[in-house]
């Protein structure tokens, strides 16, 4: 079982939409579409996410 701890979701939000905006000025349709999707995400998604990015949820920690 892992560790578990209380993540700051909307840190965690704004971080994911950080790292992909930029990718939507280039003119990537799928960045944009990114975007949104992660501006509605809910907080189980966001943790998905962020895990499959390979990101260290602690940094998030609330």
């Amino acid at each position: 079982m892992g560790e578990r701890i209380l993540v700051d979701v909307d840190r965690l939000r704004e971080a994911l939409i950080e790292e992909t905006g930029p990718a939507a000025f280039t003119g990537s349709p799928w960045a944009i579409v990114d975007v949104a999707a992660l501006e509605d995400a809910d907080p189980q998604e966001l943790l998905r996410e962020a895990e499959r990015r390979g990101w260290d949820l602690r940094r998030f920690e609330a």
